[in-house]
C-alpha cells in the first residue's frame, strides 16, 4: 500500500477556532489568521511528494465538505466522526490505514513546520518504527504516524492539556510499541506564537502577522 499524509482541520467559524488568539485580536482577525495557517499547512503537505494527500475535516456536514472541496481540491476528504477528539483521530487513522501504509497526520497548528520533519516521519515508519510522534513545546504533539492501527494511542488521553504527548508515550509503552520522536516544535495557539513563526515557513501567515497593529496585541 502507498503512504498517506493527512491534515486534520476545522472549517473556520467565528468563536470556534484559535480562541486564545481571538481573545486578543478578535474573531474576524483570528479567522484570517486561521485561514492563512490552513493554506500554509496545505501547501506544506503538498510539498511532500510520493504520498497520497488527505484531509480530515470538521464539522462533518455538507457545508463543511463543500468548504474543503473549495480550499483543498487536491486532497482526499474524510469527515471526522465521533464526539471526542480522540475518537475523531482514531477514526481517521482506522479509515486511512485500511487503504494506505504508513499514515502520518499533522494539524493546521504548525504552518511553519519544516518539511524535513514530515519526510523523517515517513522514513522512520518505512524502516522498523511502529509509531512516530512529533512533540510540541506545549506538551501536545504536532504529528503522529503509524504503520498499523493502535486505538490505545487515543485512549485515556487528557486532550488539550500539557500531558498529551507524555500520555501517548505511556500508551505506546503499554502496548509494547516501538516509538520514535521528532524534534520539538511549536504550535500556533497564542499571539506570542504568531510572532515566533520561523521563516521561510508559513509565508501567508507571517505576511498577515506583519500587518497586525501592535496595539491589537495589548
Amino acid at each position: 500500500m502507498s503512504p498517506c499524509l493527512v491534515v486534520i482541520a476545522k472549517q473556520p467559524e467565528r468563536g470556534k477556532v484559535k480562541t486564545r488568539i481571538a481573545a486578543v485580536l478578535g474573531d474576524d482577525r483570528t479567522i484570517e489568521v486561521y485561514r492563512c495557517a490552513l493554506h500554509d499547512t496545505l501547501a506544506l503537505a503538498l510539498s511532500t511528494t510520493g504520498v497520497t494527500h488527505a484531509l480530515s475535516y470538521a464539522p462533518p456536514t455538507e457545508h463543511g465538505r463543500s468548504y474543503f472541496e473549495h480550499v483543498a481540491p487536491a486532497f482526499e476528504l474524510i469527515a471526522q466522526e465521533g464526539a471526542a477528539f480522540g475518537e475523531r483521530l482514531s477514526g481517521t487513522f482506522a479509515r486511512l490505514l485500511a487503504r494506505y501504509n504508513p499514515v502520518v497526520l499533522i494539524g493546521s497548528d504548525g504552518p511553519d513546520l519544516p518539511a524535513a520533519f514530515i519526510k523523517r516521519a515517513f522514513d522512520l515508519l518505512q524502516a522498523d518504527v511502529e509509531v512516530v510522534l512529533g512533540p510540541a513545546h506545549d506538551g501536545g504533539y504536532y504529528l503522529i504516524g503509524m504503520r498499523s492501527m493502535h486505538p490505545i494511542l487515543f485512549e485515556r488521553i487528557n486532550w488539550s492539556t500539557d500531558v498529551v504527548a507524555e500520555q501517548t508515550r505511556e500508551r505506546a509503552a503499554e502496548a509494547g510499541l516501538l516509538l520514535s520522536e521528532l524534534p520539538l516544535w511549536h504550535d500556533l495557539d497564542t499571539v506570542d506564537d504568531l510572532h515566533a513563526l520561523v521563516a521561510p515557513g508559513a509565508p501567508l501567515t507571517r505576511a498577515l502577522v506583519a500587518t497586525v497593529n501592535p496595539k491589537e496585541c495589548n
